[in-house]
């Protein structure tokens, strides 16, 4: 797989101004929450145990940044981890089709689409911000969420979940970067 730097990029993803991020960020943020009862701290600090490998969204984490990597006309959409590596890629796989990290070799495949309803790619987004749709795989299911408060909201695009297609702000930070490493 060849990736095309042209039209590759780094960028933060939100969701109604709430950046995407690890569950366990949003999870030890809802464990901040002083409203939330114990039964809901108990289940947030259960599930944290279990150290959940998706990613949400919620107000008040910091976002994590991706690296839109474009190859046949597609992006693999990958994470920056703690050591300033993109090793990680967002995936949608497993029975559940919930939006996770995954650090094997079978990534998702995503497709940017505009609010025309077109697919595009980073030269065809002009602005730094712009809003988008994510479709996943060769099927181009849309990513929508399920749940919510008092727990938090899941990614998937799952086809059985009820949900509509989530409005994603893209926020591009680096256009075809030079540096973003993977190795």
């Amino acid at each position: 797989m060849f990736t095309d730097r042209t039209q590759s990029f780094t960028a933060q993803l939100f969701v109604d101004n709430k950046p995407i991020a690890t569950v366990r960020k949003v999870i030890n943020k809802l464990l901040e929450e002083p409203d939330t009862g114990e039964g809901w701290h108990e289940f947030h600090r259960n599930v944290r145990k279990d150290d959940p490998l998706e990613l949400s969204y919620s107000e008040g984490v910091t976002p994590e940044t991706f690296y839109f990597a474009y190859h046949d006309d597609v992006y693999t959409i990958r994470i920056k981890g703690v050591n300033s590596l993109y090793q990680a890629t967002a995936s949608m796989e497993g029975a559940a089709r919930n939006f996770s990290i995954f650090e094997g070799d079978d990534p998702t495949y995503f497709r940017i689409i505009n609010s025309s309803g077109n697919v595009v790619k980073m030269d065809e987004i002009p602005d730094a911000i712009s809003e988008i749709y994510l479709y996943a795989g060769p099927q181009r299911r849309p990513v929508k969420s399920y749940s919510g408060p008092p727990t938090f909201p899941v990614l998937t695009d799952n086809p059985s979940r009820i949900g509509t297609p989530l409005i994603f702000k893209l926020k591009i930070i680096e256009r075809n970067p030079s540096d973003a490493s993977w190795l």
